[in-house]
C-alpha cells in the first residue's frame, strides 16, 4: 500500500488494479489541484481504461519507487520534473509524455522551482502495447514530444466528467481512451519524414482487391481505390506491384475485360450494355480497349465464340 498526500487530501492506492481489484469499488476524487478516477471495471480484453487523472503538483512532489499492474502514460501540460526507470533519469518539460510499463519500478518528481502539471491515463489490454508502438512509446523510447496538448487534455477531462457509473459512461470513457491514444499516434505519424502506414503491404492490397471486386462496374479510377483505403496513389501502386507484380491500373483493366469476355460469351446483352456493366460509360472507349488487348473487337469476339460453340455441338 502506498499513501500519497496531496494538498490535505490522502489518496490510498492498493495495487491500483482495474477490473480485478477484488471488492474495490470505482472511486472519483476531485479537488482544485487534483482529480482522479480509478478502480474502473474492465469491459474489453483488447483495450480498457484502468484509471485517469490530472494534478498540479507541489514543488518537489514525488511518486514512487513503485510498480504498477498496467500501462501508464503521463503527459506534462506545464512545468518540469524528472522520471527515473531502468537506472536512467529523464529531465522532462511541457509537451513531454513518458510511458511506464506493468510491473517495473519507477520514480518521478516535480521540479522544485517549476513543478509540473500533468495528466495521466492507466490502461491495459491485449492491444495496449501495439498502440504504444504506433505512437513510438516503448521501452527503447520512454519519452515522446506531442504538441496536441488540448486534444489530450480534453480526452482526460471527458473521462473524468464521465465518472458516474453507468453503462453509457463506461462506453464514453473507453471512447475517450481510444481518442487519447489515436491523438498520440496521429501526431507521431505526422512527424515522419515519409508516408507512414501502419499495416503490412498485403493488407492494403487485399482492401484494394476487395474494392475493385465490388466497384469495377462503376467509373472508378486508381485514385478512388487509394482514397478508399486511406493511402496515396503512389504508395498504393508501389505495394500493389510488390504483391501482385502488376500495377493497380493494369489489374483493374484486366479485371473489367475478363468480366466483359464472360458477359460476351454467356449473355445476349448489347456491347453498350456490357460496357456499362464493367465500368465503361463510353462504349467506344470500351471497344477500343478490348481490341487493344485481344486483337479483336467485342462483336467479333462474340461471333468467334459462337462459331466455336456451334462447331463443338456438331461433334457431340
Amino acid at each position: 500500500m502506498v499513501i500519497n498526500k496531496r494538498n490535505q487530501i490522502s489518496i490510498v492506492y492498493i495495487g491500483m488494479l482495474a477490473g480485478n481489484g477484488g471488492n474495490m469499488k470505482p472511486k472519483y476524487t476531485s479537488s482544485a489541484r487534483y482529480k482522479c478516477l480509478e478502480y474502473l471495471k474492465k469491459h474489453s480484453v483488447d483495450l480498457y481504461l484502468c484509471y485517469c487523472g490530472m494534478e498540479k503538483c507541489d514543488p518537489g512532489h514525488s511518486y514512487g519507487p513503485i510498480a504498477r499492474s498496467e500501462y501508464l502514460i503521463h503527459y506534462i501540460l506545464n512545468g518540469k520534473g524528472i522520471f527515473q526507470v531502468d537506472g536512467k533519469t529523464y529531465h522532462l518539460g511541457k509537451h513531454d509524455a513518458f510511458i511506464i510499463y506493468p510491473d517495473e519500478l519507477t520514480f518521478y518528481q516535480a521540479d522544485m522551482n517549476e513543478p509540473w502539471t500533468y495528466i495521466w491515463v492507466g490502461f491495459g489490454g491485449a492491444k495496449a502495447e501495439s498502440c504504444l508502438n504506433y505512437a513510438s512509446l516503448n521501452k527503447e523510447h520512454r519519452v515522446g514530444v506531442f504538441k496536441c496538448k488540448d486534444e489530450l487534455l480534453n480526452c482526460v477531462k471527458g473521462m473524468l466528467n464521465a465518472s458516474k457509473l453507468t453503462y453509457a459512461n463506461d462506453l464514453k470513457r473507453e471512447g475517450f481512451l481510444f481518442m487519447f491514444l489515436s491523438a498520440l499516434i496521429n501526431e507521431n505519424n505526422a512527424h515522419e519524414q515519409h508516408n507512414s502506414y501502419d499495416y503490412p503491404y498485403q493488407i492494403y492490397v487485399e482492401h484494394a482487391l476487395e474494392f475493385i471486386d465490388h466497384n469495377y462496374d462503376k467509373d472508378i479510377k486508381v485514385n478512388d481505390i487509394a482514397n478508399y483505403i486511406g493511402i496515396d496513389r503512389s504508395y498504393l501502386t508501389n505495394v500493389f506491384k510488390k504483391i501482385m507484380h502488376i500495377s493497380p491500373q493494369q489489374y483493374l483493366i484486366n479485371y473489367r475485360l475478363e468480366k466483359a469476355r464472360n458477359l460476351l460469351k454467356s449473355t445476349n446483352l448489347s456491347i453498350s450494355e456490357i460496357a456499362q456493366k464493367v465500368g465503361y460509360p463510353d462504349p467506344l472507349s470500351f471497344s477500343k480497349t478490348f481490341k487493344r488487348y485481344y486483337n479483336t473487337c467485342p462483336t467479333e469476339y462474340r461471333s468467334q465464340n459462337e462459331e466455336l460453340v456451334n462447331a463443338s455441338k456438331k461433334y457431340e
